[in-house]
């Protein structure tokens, strides 16, 4: 066996037989976008000095529980993340692939393209890394070297060295990958900066998912076009989903220009109406659609309509139960309260610094809209002076197998996105920030460099999604803005912040 690619697979992405890898990453490696056609400007975006600082703080945390991973605990071995820190710098650089058949990943295998001296290197490394001798393998397939070390929990690793690669295995028991086994031809590597499956069903209790949503499995890739990227992805479900999809029906007095962001979005009506949380309402009609936008002249605004017949009155119905239920938990966490105007028909929950989230009907002729937003009080209710362009209605209102549509100017959202999540955390009990958050520093250096982000997302069948992005880094604001706390979050790679440094905002039934 040996890791010579093949001829390069179709770019295409394609979903992945159920009894293939629960989880499959392939990455082409940073030195890649140095040479790579069309990929200047990524590269511009992801090697400035602040990139390259955030790399540095998440290799650094990661060379700390890396050890623990791949060998187990050995409080015994201090040296083990000063041997493991520059290979993590060396695997960002290269081309990659990590796939594991295993729930929870204890069994996987990570091939990594390097020349001859970081091969050497990465098996020394590990080597002196190891919590037990090492013991040298047959040669695998004929070809290559191959050694593996059994840890104290039982599970061995095993390293084997070919002309073009090296590959690092876990296996949870028995006997250690590739030694003596007859394996077949390494998978192909596409000609994609990134692709990326999941079968999220058999993943769903290693990440927590909710039992409740039927997950899909999801296959994504990842090209260059001109200077940005495309993103495409495929989520497969295993039984019919009945989409409820027509034509967008657009709330035209209540989106005004200057827009920064727009999205529509429906064919969700019948998973809402089965979830106990919303029944508990009692509303007597279910919203298949919902727009969200947001302005450029308004900071911190966000806002949403959702089609409801006798909107004025569904308000009025639902105002009891808000300031129960919702003022209940809100005046726990001591944030303000609910609170039930009438003149105006509006729920809001006041008392926050700058936010003041409510509800109310839309100033629509037919009364026919809910409309949500984070700043009551300064939307005029009159007629529509400045409809969104026709360009952008354009691109959505017609078609009838659109599930989902997103606009933003990426640098406009994250300059409203960062400083809603600050407010957040003001609002904590006992709020603290990272003292390094280099991934912050990172989005403001590139923030004006950052375009448009259109997300489509259609539905190809009735068990098929098929989702298409045009993007300047492959995410859009909030989900820059989240990757960026996420890699900042003192407790890295936890996903949740310490106690004292998330923010604690009040539950909702």
């Amino acid at each position: 066996m040996a890791c010579r690619e093949k001829p390069p697979a179709a770019p295409t992405p394609k979903s992945a037989a159920p009894a293939g890898p629960v989880f499959r990453l392939h990455f082409a490696g940073l030195d890649s976008l140095a040479t790579g056609t069309n990929t200047a400007r990524l590269n511009d975006l992801l090697n400035n000095p602040e990139a390259v600082a955030t790399r540095k703080q998440l290799h650094d945390r990661l060379a700390q529980t890396l050890p623990d991973v791949l060998f187990g605990p050995d409080a015994a071995r201090t040296n083990r993340s000063a041997l493991l820190r520059p290979l993590l710098g060396e695997l960002a650089a290269s081309k990659f692939l990590f796939e594991t058949h295993d729930e929870r990943a204890a069994s996987w295998v990570l091939t990594v393209f390097l020349n001859a001296e970081r091969r050497a290197r990465w098996s020394t490394n590990l080597w002196q890394s190891a919590d037990s001798t090492p013991v040298v393998l047959p040669a695998v397939g004929g070809q290559g070297s191959a050694w593996s070390t059994k840890s104290k929990s039982g599970h061995f690793l095993t390293v084997a060295l070919f002309e073009d690669c090296l590959m690092v295995g876990k296996s949870a028991a028995g006997a250690p990958l590739f030694g003596g086994a007859k394996t077949g031809p390494h998978p192909a590597l596409s000609t994609n900066m990134l692709d990326l499956t999941m079968d999220l069903p058999r993943l769903r209790a290693a990440l927590d998912l909710p039992a409740s949503v039927a997950w899909p499995h999801f296959s994504m890739s990842v090209t260059a076009k001109g200077e940005a990227l495309r993103s495409e992805a495929t989520l497969k479900f295993a039984n019919a989903t009945p989409w409820q999809l027509a034509a967008f029906r657009l709330p035209t007095n209540s989106v005004r220009d200057p827009l920064i962001s727009f999205t529509a979005v429906q064919g969700f009506g019948d998973w809402l109406v089965r979830l106990p949380e919303f029944k508990a309402w009692g509303l007597k009609s279910v919203p298949n659609q919902l727009f969200t936008w947001a302005r450029s002249d308004i900071p911190y605004n966000l806002h949403a309509a959702a089609p409801m017949p006798d909107a004025s009155n569904t308000v009025v119905r639902l105002a009891p139960h808000a300031l129960h239920t919702l003022g209940t938990n809100v005046a726990k966490a001591g944030l303000g309260r609910i609170a039930f105007t009438t003149n105006r028909t509006e729920l809001g929950w006041v008392g926050m610094p700058i936010l003041v989230p409510f509800v109310r009907p839309a100033p629509e002729p037919a009364d026919d809209f809910l409309l949500f937003g984070s700043m009551a009080g300064i939307i005029p209710s009159g007629p529509n002076t400045n409809p969104p362009p026709a360009e952008l209605l354009n691109q959505f209102l017609p078609r009838t197998n659109l599930v989902y549509y997103d606009w933003e100017i990426t640098e406009a959202k994250l300059a409203q996105w960062v400083p809603i999540f600050q407010l957040s955390a003001m609002m904590s009990a006992t709020p603290s920030f990272p003292g390094a958050a280099a991934a912050h520093a990172w989005l403001r250096a590139v923030s004006p460099k950052l375009a448009n982000t259109i997300t489509e997302v259609t539905a190809a069948s009735p068990t098929d999604l098929r989702a298409v992005r045009r993007s300047d880094l492959g995410l859009t604001a909030i989900e820059l803005a989240l990757l960026a706390r996420w890699l900042d979050n003192p407790a890295f790679p936890a996903f949740a912040y310490p106690t004292n440094a998330m923010p604690r905002m009040p539950g909702s039934p």
